[in-house]
């Protein structure tokens, strides 16, 4: 039977990746992994008061959004949290704080629908721009804090430092390099992945799409007028731009006319994603599968809890973790990442290994004797890869789901945030699943009846409509 090296469990990880540690001088971001913070933070939710200040880089913010993402809570856990701020008869309380989490459920189930595709543009960019007129390489000076801008080069120190930005931020942040410096948004993606400590495909290269205009039906834009409202003059008032030279001081109509050849793609531009691909997901509630004499347990980098349902399914038996090699490399993790992950690693029964994900899970189940490996559920398709590879070499791989945050009755729309919600809200606030309201019919009448409108105009992309971190 094959051997085991020594867990790697308790070797820190500026010993175990001293290249990236060399790399990058901000080893911790700005708190720690695992349950127990996690829990923290948790208790210390108060979503009423988000649902009226959190669009303020000074209001009340969750700060769960790593936590989420690698799955030491879950979003059924956290909503059920929520809840308890609000009596039963007035749920609309904790109403937006619920919807947005809500946005991480979805851009999951869209990320386990196109897989790859994630990294590509899923329609054209609505600018006029040709994609191949977007730079491919990051620009050093937004890296490096170097733009004079005083507000990009805060967020780009804080990003570096901390791990951590205000989902204002990422979408301000994110609309300067696509649009501004015309840089493609894989490039920021990128960037953003390897120092976030909720960095992940799907929240994060979705809502760089929806910034681009290549998921939306234009561009996402903002000025100085927005950043004085929801930030003050933190930034303006020691910017040296501040009275003159200022690429956002101007209206949306001037930043549009400035900006964009026009609201439309380029000729010949196209997408990756077919129109109807989201259309009519199938979905229904994963049943657990019953345990198996002999397993062994299989812990990845999305459900990093003690509550994972594998570990719970099967708690006497021995149980893994394997620093994956080539995905960190590919995504250059930052130091402080490693670290917030060997946090809540180390709250875990574990033996950890690093090297090839598969070949290493093999390894531990035959040294265990296992010929069943449980584990739980990713959308990611290298997750997908490794089931098959663990498959094809003889063993049976269990999935253990974590709790359903919204259930639908009727196959999942997935095209549009809005729709996916009316399917799934009645459940995610609690109550039985049920089918999305019928719009109601409009009445048909000629020109001559039609009464001018007397609505004003919304503004030009005044209000973001959604965020870049999931839960915040």
């Amino acid at each position: 039977m094959p051997t085991l090296p020594p867990s790697l469990r308790d070797v820190p990880p500026a010993e175990l990746f001293p290249e990236v540690f060399a790399r990058d001088p901000h080893h911790v971001g700005w708190t720690r992994g695992g349950r127990a913070r996690a829990l923290e933070l948790l208790a210390q939710l108060d979503p009423v008061t988000y649902g009226r200040d959190r669009s303020r880089l000074d209001g009340h913010v969750s700060r769960l959004s790593a936590f989420l993402r690698h799955g030491v809570l879950s979003l059924a856990e956290v909503r059920d949290a929520a809840l308890t701020h609000a009596p039963v008869t007035a749920p609309s309380r904790v109403y937006k704080y619920i919807n947005e989490l809500s946005w991480r459920d979805f851009f999951v189930r869209v990320y386990a629908e196109v897989g790859d595709k994630v990294w590509q543009d899923f329609q054209p960019y609505k600018t006029g721009i040709a994609a191949a007129d977007y730079a491919s390489e990051f620009p050093t000076d937004i890296d490096r804090a170097g733009t004079g801008l005083t507000c990009i080069d805060s967020w780009s120190r804080e990003l570096r430092e901390t791990g951590y930005l205000h989902n204002h931020v990422r979408m301000w942040l994110a609309a300067y390099i696509i649009h501004h410096r015309r840089v493609r948004w894989q490039a920021g993606a990128s960037w953003f992945i390897t120092h976030l400590l909720d960095g992940d495909p799907a929240a994060n290269n979705l809502n760089w799409q929806w910034v681009a205009s290549t998921w939306r039906r234009g561009p996402y834009i903002w000025n100085r007028a927005t950043l004085v409202k929801n930030a003050g003059e933190r930034y303006c008032a020691s910017c040296p731009l501040a009275s003159g030279g200022c690429p956002f001081d101007a209206t949306y109509s001037d930043l549009s006319t400035r900006l964009f050849p026009s609201r439309y793609p380029a000729p010949g531009e196209t997408g990756v994603l077919p129109p109807r691909m989201l259309e009519a997901v199938p979905w229904e509630a994963p049943p657990p599968p019953e345990p198996l004499p002999g397993a062994v347990v299989w812990v990845h980098g999305d459900r990093l809890s003690p509550t994972n349902e594998a570990l719970l399914a099967y708690p006497e038996r021995p149980a893994v973790f394997v620093w994956d090699d080539e995905l960190l490399r590919t995504w250059a993790v930052s130091a402080k990442r490693q670290s917030f992950i060997h946090d809540c690693v180390a709250e875990l029964p574990v033996h950890v290994l690093r090297g090839v994900v598969a070949e290493e899970v093999a390894r531990f189940a035959r040294a265990h004797r296992a010929k069943v490996i449980a584990t739980t559920p990713s959308p990611s398709p290298r997750f997908a890869q490794i089931v098959e590879a663990l498959r094809e070499a003889g063993f049976t791989v269990q999935l253990w789901p974590e709790p359903v945050f919204g259930a639908s009755v009727t196959p999942l729309d997935l095209r549009v945030h809005a729709a996916y919600w009316g399917q799934v809200r009645a459940n995610a606030f609690g109550k039985p699943p049920a089918p999305p309201k019928e719009k109601p019919l409009v009445k048909v009448s000629s020109p001559g009846d039609k009464k001018p409108s007397k609505r004003k105009p919304k503004k030009l992309d005044a209000e973001p409509l959604f965020k870049l971190g999931e839960g915040d």
